[in-house]
């Protein structure tokens, strides 16, 4: 291997607001930066890699991150393992980290414009902080979307970047209890979701065993997904949180149940998923809060736009391993207020469909974007009278399973964002319940979070 750089504070917060309590956890007084530094790859990329070109998907999405982060209990401290003393944290992260960039050397480079990443081992940049907070206050807030932010880099999660910054970016936070929490933010050019997973249980991997060999991932660049008539000269997507609030909502696995067989004897669809049934109920309650708080009350016409990760269903099946953008759409409208077992079979139906075309020639994303620019609109756009809900499933995604050393995360969390009408659905961290991160305009939230039909099956604590 190549050679490289490597108060408790007694606050009775649950009567706080919203905004008192950002404000609070915002204090620079609380967030202290230890420590600034750049990992680059401990070996140089290849010259033949350090081009790569991003496919038309990653065109049309703008350079925003995808953050997420990991919360861990005070690890134990062993005499026998020195790696596992808080102190050497960062210097066992830098060093894992240096590793793995190796193979995925695009996350090191820089973009140099819309098309392509310069893989020129730049590296990623690595921030130490320390949190004069107890972790316990951070997940216990109930506010738990807004006080998750702390762990996260200033000001960058789901962020536009055009000025040229770093495509990874993470974060070591200490609270004074002893937890931590690790949070990256991965450029959204580089890969989606899954890829995301992929590096962060690999890094994971290094950390907890410096003999693990990293599986060599694909990068499938612009091999699948070429811009038929030049590269797109600007993104299409980008995020947008302004005016905007997130809701942790909890499914437990008993109430998900109870919803999928009352929906499966009701719509005849045969074991509907978790996802099926959870963001068809967030669509339903999502839809009628925003007529409650428009000045006629009436339910307006609206659609539900599911991401579909496409890579087992690629003629021949790609690899897990694969990294990049490996998406499709389908979605389902409605013009009145949702029936959940109509929705639910329209949802199933929308896949069965989906799971026949051919997702390089007939991908649903792609014919967005590109029938869009045709008529000179953006990539799902709406307006007053018709609004758009998107949903990303991550469950069965092994989020709970990124271990770096110190067992299983407490608690797996998103930054807010990245638009309005986003529901982010993932595993809990046990059994088979729900998580469910949904951002809506600050309007509408009020509503949503009261609706009863929705509080029958969820809570914001998980009880």
């Amino acid at each position: 291997m190549c050679p490289s750089k490597w108060r408790r504070q007694s606050i009775y917060i649950s009567s706080l607001t919203m905004a008192t309590a950002s404000a609070l956890l915002s204090s620079p007084s609380l967030v202290s930066i230890c420590d600034k530094s750049f990992i680059k790859p401990s070996c140089l990329t290849p010259p033949k890699l350090r081009l790569h070109k991003l496919s038309f998907v990653d065109q049309f999405l703008s350079n925003k991150y995808i953050p997420v982060a990991f919360f861990y209990p005070k690890p134990q401290r062993e005499e026998s393992n020195n790696n596992s003393q808080l102190s050497h944290i960062a210097d066992l992260l830098q060093r894992s980290l240096s590793q793995t960039l190796v193979s995925y050397y695009p996350y090191a480079g820089k973009l140099r414009d819309n098309a392509t990443v310069e893989c020129n081992d730049i590296g990623a940049e690595f921030l130490s902080v320390q949190i004069k907070y107890p972790m316990s206050e951070i997940l216990n807030h109930p506010h738990a979307t807004d006080a998750e932010s702390i762990v996260f880099p200033k000001d960058l999660p789901w962020k536009n970047n055009y000025e040229g910054g770093n495509l990874l970016v993470v974060q070591l936070s200490k609270f004074d209890c002893g937890g931590i929490a690790i949070s990256a933010c991965l450029s959204h050019k580089i890969g989606d979701g899954s890829s995301v997973i992929n590096f962060l249980n690999d890094w994971a991997n290094v950390t907890r065993d410096h003999t693990f060999v990293v599986p060599s991932p694909r990068f499938v660049g612009d091999s699948i997904f070429p811009s038929q008539n030049g590269p797109l000269i600007a993104p299409q997507s980008m995020s947008n949180v302004s005016e905007c609030v997130q809701k942790r909502l909890i499914f437990p696995a008993a109430k998900v149940d109870a919803l999928r067989a009352k929906i499966a004897v009701e719509s005849g669809v045969e074991n509907p998923t978790r996802a099926e049934v959870v963001s068809a109920l967030l669509y339903k309650c999502a839809t009628k809060s925003k007529a409650a708080a428009s000045s006629s009350g009436n339910i307006q016409p609206s659609r539900l736009v599911h991401y579909l990760n496409v890579r087992t269903m690629m003629k021949p099946r790609l690899p897990r391993s694969t990294i990049g953008n490996l998406l499709s759409v389908f979605s389902t409208a409605a013009t009145q207020d949702i029936e959940l077992p109509r929705m639910v079979r329209n949802l199933r139906k929308e896949v069965e469909v989906a799971y026949k075309k051919d997702q390089v020639e007939q991908n649903e994303l792609v014919l967005e974007v590109v029938e869009s620019m045709k008529k000179g609109k953006l990539p799902f756009e709406e307006n007053d009278e018709n609004s758009t809900y998107f949903c990303s499933n991550l469950c069965k995604f092994p989020l709970y399973s990124v271990d770096f050393g110190w067992g299983k995360p407490e608690r797996v969390c998103l930054a807010n964002g990245p638009s309005k009408n986003y529901f982010f659905l993932k595993d809990y961290k046990t059994g088979r319940g729900v998580e469910a991160r949904v951002m809506l305009q600050k309007q509408h939230m009020s509503a949503f979070e009261c609706d009863e039909g929705l509080l029958q099956f969820a809570s914001s604590s998980g009880v």
